[in-house]
């Protein structure tokens, strides 16, 4: 790896990393059918067409779909670590130096943790992770990893500057998060069974360097002990998984720091019933992704999307929970 470049999220990151890559305007960038609306807003926002390969129930790339593509027009290819599991890199790098065309490693789902001989978000021609969704305590945090050179000018982007208003904000959430996380479910319920949900809904894009709090924050975080936290609570979740009719998708191994816990319920009902527990007992069950509101998806796609919940690893959940029976 050349050099680490730290931002406020990894949106920041990945626009960056666009830029260095220097694709050509017009040319396309093979995408996961399953991806968060921000991820294609940068793309498009870089003037690259998106075509989408597909993924199967477990989030691996239909291997077959992706070289049956002409790659005549293609210049790079975005992978995603989904929900912090790795995907199998060698496979990916296999097919980029095939195809001669560049890799963007995303691992926005985790952070640079090593694992089967690769340090996740290292290894592609650029990487990219997003500190802050994994770490409460961050005011920002998106880093790029890049293993090119490159002429960029990054002399214009200045720091990300929380206000004090974010600053008190974070104090409470992390000094009081019980109140903090009574005070947010006492609200209605998100609709989790929209696929659109949050799509559009955040303007508030803008490029900044990371705060050095944060990054100082980031650089003494104890990678071992978010790791043992985590598989902690994936264990409890996966016991009330099993009770309740849902079905992991992933396993933890040993160094993990996945977002969240993944399940299949049994149809959407099931999933919504699963939304409405968790809201009504302060845990909190979401869908992923919202995806981009001018995509219309196809319905096997969205079959398979509405059945599945995603449980955070860096909440409290308590050990009656385990064994606990919905109706």
């Amino acid at each position: 790896m050349k050099e680490i470049l730290y931002f406020n999220n990894g949106r920041s990151a990945l626009n960056v990393g666009i830029k260095i890559l220097s694709l050509k305007k017009g040319s396309e960038i093979l995408v996961p059918e399953i991806i968060c609306d921000v991820v294609i807003e940068i793309i498009l926002k870089n003037n690259l067409k998106i075509v989408y390969y597909k993924l199967d129930n477990k989030f691996k790339p239909i291997w077959s779909d992706l070289y049956k593509k002409s790659y005549n027009k293609v210049s790079c290819i975005l992978m995603v670590h989904f929900f912090g599991y790795p995907q199998n890199l060698s496979k990916f790098k296999k097919l980029t130096k095939e195809k001669k065309i560049y890799l963007i490693e995303d691992n926005c789902h985790s952070l640079n943790i090593k694992y089967g001989g690769n340090t996740l978000g290292l290894t592609g021609d650029i990487g990219i992770d997003s500190p802050r969704k994994l770490i409460n305590n961050l005011y920002s945090g998106g880093r790029l990893f890049i293993n090119k050179s490159y002429n960029y000018d990054l002399s214009f982007i200045k720091e990300f500057r929380p206000s004090f208003l974010e600053k008190i904000k974070k104090k409470l959430k992390y000094y009081f998060p019980y109140l903090i996380k009574k005070l947010k479910f006492f609200k209605k319920r998100p609709i989790y069974e929209s696929p659109y949900l949050f799509s559009g809904k955040d303007n508030s894009f803008s490029l900044k360097k990371m705060d050095k709090i944060s990054k100082n924050k980031l650089n003494k975080l104890n990678y071992k002990k978010e790791s043992l936290k985590r598989a902690k609570l994936f264990n409890k979740i996966n016991n009330f998984s099993m009770n309740n009719n849902i079905k992991p998708i992933f396993k933890i191994s040993k160094n993990l720091i996945p977002l969240y816990f993944v399940g299949i319920a049994k149809n959407q009902n099931h999933a919504k019933e699963i939304f409405e527990w968790g809201w009504k007992n302060n845990i909190e069950i979401v869908s992923w992704p919202s995806f981009y509101k001018k995509d219309k998806l196809n319905k096997n796609l969205l079959k398979r999307w509405k059945k599945y919940i995603c449980i955070p690893l860096d909440q409290d959940f308590q050990k009656k929970y385990e064994k606990f029976k919905l109706n």
